[in-house]
């Protein structure tokens, strides 16, 4: 599977993600594990979907590996963000990251609430809806925003 192949791969599935959840009633706490949401698993399901169909391995953060001999293995958080999707609060993502014996090859990150699409591929660049997006330059920590979730701390 060629590089743009495999990004329409990614794109499909978080599409059919957006459209799983557009189809939720509840998108509360689906009582299968701490902090997993009803959307977590509507959305597992359908990413995983479409990616098998492709012949691609996944490791999702819901439901864990599935095909992982293949030569591509897709790295798959379906919401990532489920808690303030639960919430309505609009900043949450499907996030994909196509990753072969050499690296990572080819990632998806699509904001589920704006539909804002991130892409990127193995010496391909990076692009936002579609359009060249370039590093700051900044090169001073002081100078930089560094984030990152502390939850669920037993993992810090």
């Amino acid at each position: 599977m060629g590089d743009d192949e495999l990004l329409e791969v990614l794109h499909a599935a978080a599409t059919a993600v957006r459209e799983a959840l557009d189809g939720l009633g509840d998108w509360g706490l689906a009582g299968t594990r701490e902090s997993q949401y009803r959307s977590d698993l509507a959305a597992d399901a359908a990413a995983i979907a479409v990616l098998d169909a492709a012949g691609l391995g996944v490791m999702s953060e819901e439901s864990g590996p599935r095909g992982i001999d293949r030569p591509v293995v897709v790295v798959l958080d379906p919401v990532d963000g489920s808690t303030n999707a639960s919430r309505g609060i609009p900043w949450y993502a499907t996030s994909l990251c196509a990753v072969d014996r050499e690296g990572p090859r080819a990632a998806v990150v699509v904001n589920q609430a704006s539909g804002v699409r991130f892409e990127a591929n193995r010496g391909g660049g990076a692009r936002k809806d579609g359009r060249p997006i370039r590093p700051s330059g900044c090169t001073s920590l002081s100078e930089s925003v560094v984030a990152f979730s502390g939850y669920p701390t037993r993992y810090l």
